[in-house]
């Protein structure tokens, strides 16, 4: 099967990286409103539900094809690999991007989500 590997790496790296949790900004956060500090909190808690989301669409994947992983990935599998890792990273950078920071860190959320699931649509067409 194409994507042996990456059943193995995707296990391994849902263990391996930080979750997505925790209280939403820093210290030296500074919402000029309720309003945006609301939308901040609630984009937080969709990125939360996404990151979950995608764990679990990931894991059970791993589980459905770990038993057949006997050779290396290829280029598919690798590029899911470093996507999924992306978004977890750029997931938590939502969780302390202070109020300057906040535009910066939903756009970069948002493109790397996309690039996962790009990253999952060459590997699965099927789930699109």
């Amino acid at each position: 099967m194409k994507n042996a590997l990456i059943a193995l790496g995707l296990l391994t790296m849902i263990g391996a990286l930080p979750t997505v949790g925790g209280a939403a900004g820093t210290s030296d956060q500074s919402a000029t409103s309720t309003d945006s500090a609301a939308y901040r909190a609630a984009y937080i808690k969709r990125s939360r539900d996404e990151i979950q989301e995608w764990r679990q669409k990931l894991q059970d994947f791993s589980e459905r094809t770990g038993a057949k992983a006997n050779r290396a990935g290829n280029a598919a599998d690798n590029e899911l690999k470093a996507a999924w890792a992306k978004t977890q990273v750029e997931a938590g950078k939502l969780q302390t991007a202070s109020a300057d920071g906040w535009e910066s860190a939903k756009i970069s959320f948002g493109k790397a989500s996309r690039e996962l699931s790009d990253a999952w649509d060459k590997i699965r067409p099927q789930d699109k």
